[in-house]
């Protein structure tokens, strides 16, 4: 048998097997509304940054951290310094800051990681919008344009 013949037989039957093996049961990746408890609980690590539409390239995401409690209290990393404030989640979704209670560290550091601070900082006290996705794994906070978009990725689910 030719040799293009038996590579096409043997990737043919490798799709077919995976199809067969495929569970068609299985639950999309699925949007929802955030809520104090969906939002508040596990620590969420930076994972993707938008600001006005643009990819902002950040180093170090570990560095870059939310978390809060059912009580609304927020606390994190965002590069050098830490910060902390209250805000509230309706159970639609929508975040509002209390931008009164909200507090940052004023430590120094290398200059590229004190703007991107800046930009995170500025980007997390524009958002309006909560939702988690992927089974509670995922958490993003935007505006309602989506020109302000952070994902996070739990690391204490």
């Amino acid at each position: 048998m030719n040799k293009v013949v038996q590579l096409w037989l043997v990737g043919l039957a490798l799709v077919v097997a995976g199809c067969i093996g495929m569970d068609t049961d299985e639950s999309e990746i699925v949007q929802s509304a955030g809520n104090l408890g969906s939002v508040c609980g596990p620590k969420w690590q930076l994972k993707r940054l938008r600001v006005n539409g643009e990819a902002v390239q950040v180093q170090d995401r570990e560095r870059f951290t939310f978390l809060c409690n059912t009580a609304g209290n927020v606390m994190g990393k965002s590069g050098v310094n830490t910060y902390r404030g209250a805000m509230t989640v309706t159970d639609n979704g929508q975040l509002l800051w209390d931008t009164s209670s909200f507090a940052s560290t004023k430590m120094a550091g290398p200059s590229q990681l004190m703007q991107q601070e800046q930009t995170y900082l500025r980007a997390l006290a524009g958002t309006r919008q909560a939702f988690t996705k992927s089974g509670g794994g995922r958490l993003i906070l935007r505006d309602p344009s989506g020109d302000i978009y952070i994902e996070y990725v739990s690391v204490s689910h």
